[in-house]
């Protein structure tokens, strides 16, 4: 009898996560994953037959004992680690506190980090694993309602390769996932998004002649994880439908 897959997915209670969980769940994987919102996150776990973890990722502590607990609960295996936890702060950079910018960086940075760190261990001693991370367009091109979050997602990129390029020799691959405004998920919360897009044309669908969706996200990191993008590692992949490329992006007004 084949042994399934196994992934820990942090912040899969809503949105981008939750979507991720439920695909990981249909491809086959025994999932594990985080979130803040017991309730969410109980009810995530009963419909797609999958371990909730309750852990703040800005709290160090309930970070290291989440994948402990989840690597209890998935057999001592990891095959794929979803770094998807994050906060958002909308504010001009002038007017952005210390406090908020830290953060930013403690949740969508440092606890990657630190995941990715644990994570790495293991992976090492089996000799393959995946890691991805749920970066955003503001990575690559600043959101300017969202300058500090953008900065975060920036750095997260660059670990992402760092990463990649240390795991290569150890059969560990690392990429990086940059969504543009996704429904359901943060950023397009954040922007306004969800409540404009059907009414405002200022927030009318990229090129691609439709707003994204969270599935789309969970597709992509089902085939970064797949034999098929075996040989994908260190890379960055814009999922926008173009909108950058054509200057349309959402949230860019």
């Amino acid at each position: 009898m084949t042994t399934p897959p196994t992934a820990l997915v942090t912040g899969g209670t809503s949105g981008i996560g939750r979507a991720i969980v439920e695909r990981l769940r249909a491809e086959g994987f025994r999932v594990a994953f985080t979130g803040r919102n017991n309730e969410r996150g109980l009810a995530v776990a009963v419909g797609a037959e999958a371990a909730f973890i309750r852990a703040d990722s800005a709290d160090r502590a309930a970070t290291d004992r989440a994948m402990y607990e989840a690597l209890a609960w998935l057999g001592g295996r990891l095959d794929l680690l979803v770094n998807n936890a994050a906060i958002v702060y909308e504010g001009p950079l002038e007017t952005t506190p210390d406090s908020a910018l830290q953060e930013l960086f403690e949740v969508n940075l440092t606890a990657a980090f630190r995941y990715s760190r644990a994570a790495f261990a293991i992976m090492r001693e089996q000799r393959s694993g995946s890691i991805v991370n749920i970066a955003s367009d503001g990575a690559i091109r600043g959101i300017h309602k969202l300058p500090a979050y953008s900065a975060t997602k920036a750095a997260l990129l660059t670990l992402s390769e760092l990463y990649a390029a240390e795991g290569a020799p150890h059969g560990i691959r690392c990429n990086a996932v940059c969504p543009g405004a996704t429904h359901p998920g943060m950023q397009s919360t954040a922007t306004g998004f969800a409540h404009h897009a059907e009414n405002d044309s200022r927030w009318a669908p990229a090129p691609s002649g439709r707003h994204g969706q969270a599935s789309d996200v969970a597709a992509l990191v089902a085939w970064l994880v797949s034999a098929e993008a075996a040989r994908m590692s260190g890379a960055t992949l814009r999922l926008d439908g173009a909108a950058a490329a054509t200057m349309r992006g959402e949230t860019r007004e």
